[in-house]
């Protein structure tokens, strides 16, 4: 699992940021667990979160075997690029170098038997479809 885990973050782009200066410089890709929402055998980089945009957020998230979202609907757009491994959503299975764009209003749950990288794009935050039955 580690040689598989240290090939999946060699194969990232550099992730290059805005430093105090005004420069780009590099830094790492640091990931922590991402049990939000029922989310199970994922991890999340976060390049920048809903909270500091008032909505908009971007991340690098990382499925293990197994890995799994649950049912949710989207507010916004939700754009999907996958670095590795496949994920599979309802609207179906996503491979390496493929994109996805959902509208918004659109419901997915994603799930992975490999593991995959992807880079996820959301314009709003999404809403777990338990959460809102719950309401």
């Amino acid at each position: 699992m580690e040689n598989q885990l240290s090939r999946l973050i060699s194969g990232l782009p550099v992730l290059l940021k805005e430093n105090k200066i005004g420069m780009l410089s590099e830094v790492d890709i640091d990931f922590t667990p991402f049990g939000k929402c029922g989310r199970l055998e994922s991890e999340i980089h976060w390049l920048f979160h809903p909270e500091e945009t008032g909505g908009s957020g971007a991340a690098i998230i990382r499925y293990y075997p197994g890995g799994e979202s649950p049912l949710h609907v989207h507010t916004g757009y939700e754009f999907a690029y996958i670095f590795d491994g496949e994920m599979i959503t309802n609207q179906g299975t996503l491979k390496k170098n493929d994109l996805m764009l959902l509208p918004p209003g659109s419901q997915h749950s994603s799930r992975s038997e490999k593991g995959c990288l992807a880079l996820i794009v959301w314009e709003k935050p999404a809403q777990n479809v338990l959460d809102i039955a719950h309401k």
